[in-house]
C-alpha cells in the first residue's frame, strides 16, 4: 500500500512518520502484519499473490478508509474486505489474532491510608483474641464488626474461661454475669477445659456447665456462697465431668460430708483448694456462750471440754480427706483449724502430695517433727514466718481481687465546699450573726490550746490537713 509520503507502499500511518494521534496510529496495520494475517486464513496448499494483496489494500484503503476521512487501513477494514473475497470461515479466528501494537501500562489500585483491621484473617484474628481474656472479648472485641464477631466465636477461644480479677465482676449484677459466662459455654462446642469464677456463681450456672462440659478438667470457684438451693451441687457437678482433675471451693467453711462426697464422686481428684479467711470460732462460740449466761437469772458453770474431743472435731476435714482423697497431688486448706495429728493423716493418706499450703491454721504449732514430716513435698507453706520458696501453683486468688474502689473527684469537692462556703457566708451577712466566740471553731490545729480537728474522708478538708 502507498502512503502519502510516497514511500511505495512500505509504511502505512502506523509508522512514527505518519500524522494523526497516538491512539489512532495505534490502530493502523503494517503491510508486513497484513501479509502475515492474510497468510493464516489461508489453506496449507494455497499460495499468496504479492499483487493480490496490493490490490487488497488498495480496495480497503480506497472503500471504507475513505468514507472515514482517513488516509490509512486499520484491522476492521482488512477483515471486511477478506470477508469479500472469501475468507468468510474465519473471521473469529482473524479478528483474535490481530496483533496489538499499542501498550497499556496497568494503573496501581489506591492505597488507602486508613487500614481495614476487619480484612484480617481468622486465623490472625484467633491469635490476638488468645491474648485477651474471656470479659473483654465478650464485652469488647467481639462486638467490633462482624468478622470480629465470627472470630470471637472459634471454640478454641474458649478452652479456657477466666471470668476472676475483673471490675465488670463486682460491678454488674449477678444475672448478668451468669448470662455472660453461659455464652463462653456454649461457644466452647463442648471443648471447655479450665473455668475460673469469682463471686457471682450460683447453683443454676454449675449444672449449666455439668450439662454441657463433658471435657472440664478444672473448676475454680473464688468467693462463691454457699448454695443453699441445691447443697450438693459441687459434688454433683464432679460426678457429671469424668475428667476432672482440680477443684477449688473457697471462702466457704466445708464440713467433713463435702469431703466425703467429693472423694466418692471423683477419687482420683488431683488438686484440692478450699482456702478461706482464718477466724478462731472457738473464741467466738465461747463469747456467745458468756453472752447466754449473762442474760439468764440461773448461771451455771460450763464444763470444759475435753482435749481429744476437741481436736476430733478440728480435724474432721483432715481425716476426711485423707480417707477419700489418695490422689491428690495438691492441697490448699489455709484458714482450717486442723492440728499437728490431722496433718499427719494426710501426709499418709495422701502419699502423692507435691504442694501443701497450710497457711494461716491457727490451730497449727509447727515445730522440727512437723518440719522433717513435710521435707519430702516439693512445696509447703505452714503457718508462721517459716521460710519457704515462692511457687506460683499456691497462689490465691483473694475474694476482693480485682475490685476497683473509685475515689470522689477531689476537684469536684473542692468546688462544692467553696459553694457551700458562698451559700454560708451569704445567710451570715443576712443575718449578721455569727454568735459568741466564734473564732475557736477555727482556730488554727498548731495552736495549743485547740484540738486537732478531724474529718471524714468525704470532707476536702481532710486532704487539706494531709
Amino acid at each position: 500500500m502507498s502512503s502519502p509520503s510516497g514511500d511505495g507502499g512500505r509504511r502505512i500511518s502506523g509508522s512514527p512518520t505518519a500524522g494523526g494521534s497516538r491512539e489512532e496510529r495505534g490502530a493502523f496495520l503494517p503491510v508486513a502484519d497484513i501479509r502475515r494475517i492474510t497468510r493464516k486464513a489461508t489453506p496449507p496448499n494455497g499460495e499468496i499473490d504479492e499483487e493480490a494483496v496490493q490490490e487488497l489494500v488498495s480496495e480497503a484503503r480506497g472503500d471504507r478508509s475513505k468514507r472515514a476521512k482517513r488516509e490509512a487501513m486499520a484491522g476492521d477494514d482488512l477483515l471486511t474486505e477478506m470477508a469479500k473475497q472469501g475468507f468468510q470461515a474465519y473471521p473469529h479466528k482473524n479478528r483474535v489474532e490481530l496483533p496489538c501494537t499499542m501498550k497499556v501500562e496497568p494503573k496501581p489500585l489506591p492505597v488507602s491510608d486508613v487500614r481495614d483491621w476487619s480484612e484480617l484473617p481468622l486465623d490472625a484474628l484467633s491469635a490476638i483474641f488468645m491474648k485477651l481474656g474471656t470479659i473483654e472479648i465478650l464485652m469488647g472485641a467481639g462486638l467490633v464488626c462482624h468478622s470480629w464477631l465470627v472470630a470471637a466465636k472459634s471454640p478454641e477461644l474458649w478452652r479456657f474461661v477466666d471470668m476472676t480479677r475483673h471490675k465488670l465482676v463486682f460491678s454488674k449484677p449477678e444475672n448478668v454475669m451468669c448470662q455472660m459466662a453461659k455464652v463462653a459455654i456454649d461457644r466452647s462446642d463442648g471443648r471447655m477445659e479450665s473455668f475460673l469464677v469469682q463471686k457471682f456463681v450460683a447453683s443454676e450456672l454449675l449444672n449449666y456447665i455439668a450439662s454441657r462440659c463433658n471435657s472440664l478438667k478444672s473448676i475454680r470457684l473464688i468467693g462463691a456462697c454457699y448454695f443453699w438451693d441445691d447443697e450438693d451441687v459441687v459434688i454433683k457437678l464432679a460426678a457429671k465431668c469424668p475428667m476432672l482433675e482440680e477443684i477449688e471451693y473457697s471462702g466457704q467453711k466445708l464440713t467433713w460430708d463435702f469431703f466425703k462426697g467429693i472423694g466418692a464422686a471423683r477419687p482420683g481428684l488431683k488438686r484440692l483448694r478450699v482456702c478461706l479467711p482464718w477466724y478462731d470460732s472457738d473464741s467466738i462460740e465461747h463469747e456467745i456462750r458468756m453472752e447466754q449466761q449473762q442474760s439468764d437469772e440461773e448461771e451455771e458453770e460450763e464444763e470444759e471440754e475435753p482435749y481429744e474431743v476437741w481436736e476430733a472435731r478440728h480435724n474432721e476435714e483432715a481425716f476426711a480427706i485423707a480417707e477419700s482423697l489418695h490422689e491428690l497431688r495438691l492441697l490448699q486448706m489455709a484458714g482450717y483449724g486442723l492440728t499437728k495429728k490431722g496433718v499427719y493423716a494426710i501426709l499418709e493418706g495422701c502419699p502423692h502430695l507435691e504442694f501443701l499450703d497450710l497457711r494461716e491454721c491457727g490451730h497449727l504449732q509447727v515445730n522440727a517433727e512437723l518440719q522433717a514430716r513435710c521435707a519430702k513435698i516439693k512445696h509447703v507453706r505452714l503457718p508462721g514466718g517459716w521460710p519457704h520458696v515462692h511457687c506460683p501453683e499456691l497462689d490465691i486468688i483473694e475474694e476482693d481481687e480485682g475490685e476497683v474502689t473509685e475515689l470522689p473527684d477531689l476537684y469536684e469537692l473542692e468546688a462544692q465546699a467553696l459553694r457551700n462556703g458562698a451559700a454560708m457566708d451569704n445567710v451570715a451577712m443576712d443575718n449578721d450573726d455569727y454568735g459568741e466566740n466564734y473564732w475557736e471553731d477555727y482556730s488554727l490545729p498548731s495552736s495549743p490550746d485547740s484540738p486537732v480537728p478531724t474529718y471524714s474522708m468525704d470532707d476536702p478538708r481532710y486532704y487539706w490537713e494531709l
